[in-house]
């Protein structure tokens, strides 16, 4: 399942199909011959990017890991787990917070690594 039918299933992110419909149908993105989705152009997707304060972006990233985390938690993802571990190594400082998910964090990054090796020859 991509990312996009993970976030649908949350309560925060439930509007995100309906959004990227939207942009979609605007022109600000594409699908390309395997049917995912991508800005049309760099500066469209920076653009779309600085709609974030700068004082949140940590918070963010953090925030939709742990969303797409606990969504997938227990689940094979297969390459899905990188782009979680990596959406919440971006707001590392909120995992020292979190003392009930650090745990679990350091868990799916030791996955998401041993996963990059078996892909190497």
């Amino acid at each position: 399942e991509s990312v996009i039918g993970y976030l649908s299933e949350s309560a925060e992110y439930a509007g995100v199909r309906n959004g990227l419909e939207g942009a979609l149908s605007d022109g600000f993105i594409v699908k390309d011959e395997e049917g995912c989705l991508q800005f049309v152009h760099d500066k469209v997707r920076e653009a779309a990017y600085n709609i974030i304060p700068d004082s949140d972006k940590k918070q963010f990233h953090y925030r939709l890991g742990k969303e797409l985390h606990s969504y997938c938690d227990g689940k094979d993802v297969g390459d899905t787990i990188f782009l979680i571990a990596s959406q919440i190594n971006h707001g590392k400082e909120w995992i020292l917070r979190d003392k009930d998910l650090s745990a679990c964090i350091s868990e799916l990054n030791m996955k998401a690594g041993e996963k990059a090796l078996d892909g190497c020859d």
